[in-house]
């Protein structure tokens, strides 16, 4: 009996098929961003379909076509006033820097020194290619959104027909490995969606409570602002600090220095709140794990997989431990 064999008689089958899906994921890594979006996407919707259909009594395929018209309508709705508000804010931005007097006031005086100091040797060429770049891919980022919406729209609505269309591999020759392939990539799934649930919850809450802090400072554009901050709450950890720019502008606009500080502390008392409480308490709820396993996965999972392992490392580690049967997902 050669080494292939004892190993083949040690490791249970579900382990080799376990190997051949990560080794098809890193082939196919580029798709993945649109296949885990297709997949929160279809797995949200869903979820809310069943719900609609039950308290309207209306069919299976309109509730789902009405949960997307839905999202559709607040997300063009966001969009627009996400808009407004940026535009009011370049025009603000532009109206402060024509009408501050800089010369008058020391600090300022001394920033723009600095800056006109190390600006002078920013090479422009180089700054324009980065910058088209960078809209090159945010171009791409809201390419990929738009596509795994209408993938997740036909998945949703032609699930019945899939999941009959489907059973072809399990009565196939191939049953065995298509029947265990269909147990792991179904059982992430369901994880995969119950923990981005929690995400959302978490969102939410961060920004009611960022919500009620701009309107004790009588901030304008308030809706506006909810939204883009509601919106950049679903990017783990970068969409914190990019809010962070326009709300200090307006409220060094509205207000003063102290306004500014005021908001600063806001979010990052709101921020370390999500990171080492909210996040780690409401997912070791749901996972049965210790709040700092959770903080070491999402440190680790950052390191190696960037700003998805903070939406997917959760997941991936709670499949894991279910998957091997050390702790037992029930959630």
């Amino acid at each position: 009996m050669n080494l292939f064999e004892i190993i083949k008689q040690r490791i249970p089958y579900r382990y080799w098929v376990l190997l051949i899906i990560i080794l098809l994921i890193v082939g196919l890594q580029q798709f993945m961003p649109l296949l885990l979006l297709t997949i929160i996407f279809a797995y949200l919707a869903m979820n809310l379909a069943k719900n609609v259909a039950k308290y309207l009594k209306v069919s299976r395929g309109l509730s789902i076509a009405l949960v997307y018209i839905t999202f559709v309508t607040i997300v063009v709705f966001a969009i627009e006033h996400g808009a407004s508000t940026l535009i009011h804010q370049v025009e603000s931005m532009a109206t402060l820097a024509t009408h501050w007097n800089w010369h008058n006031n020391a600090f300022l005086r001394d920033l723009y020194k600095n800056v006109d100091q190390y600006t002078s040797f920013i090479n422009s060429d180089h700054l324009i290619s980065e910058s088209l770049a960078q809209l090159t891919q945010i171009g791409h980022i809201l390419y990929q959104l738009i596509l795994a919406l209408l993938f997740s729209f036909i998945f949703s609505m032609t699930y019945p027909k899939l999941k009959s269309w489907s059973m072809n591999f399990l009565h196939s020759p191939f049953k065995k490995f298509f029947g265990e392939f269909y147990i792991i990539v179904h059982r992430f799934i369901i994880i995969l969606g119950k923990l981005f649930k929690i995400q959302l919850i978490i969102c939410t809450i961060n920004t009611t409570l960022m919500f009620l802090v701009l309107a004790f400072l009588q901030f304008p554009y308030l809706l506006g602002f909810t939204i883009l901050i509601f919106v950049l709450g679903l990017i783990p950890v970068l969409g914190v600090i990019i809010s962070l720019v326009p709300l200090t502008i307006t409220a060094f606009i509205i207000g003063n220095w102290n306004t500014v500080i005021i908001i600063v502390v806001a979010i990052a008392l709101i921020h370390l709140f999500e990171s080492y409480f909210l996040h780690p308490h409401l997912m070791s709820q749901k996972t049965h794990m210790p709040i700092l396993i959770i903080l070491l996965n999402l440190i680790i999972m950052e390191h190696f997989l960037g700003a998805w392992g903070l939406i997917i490392g959760l997941p991936i580690l709670t499949f894991l431990l279910d998957f091997c049967h050390i702790q037992k997902f029930n959630g």
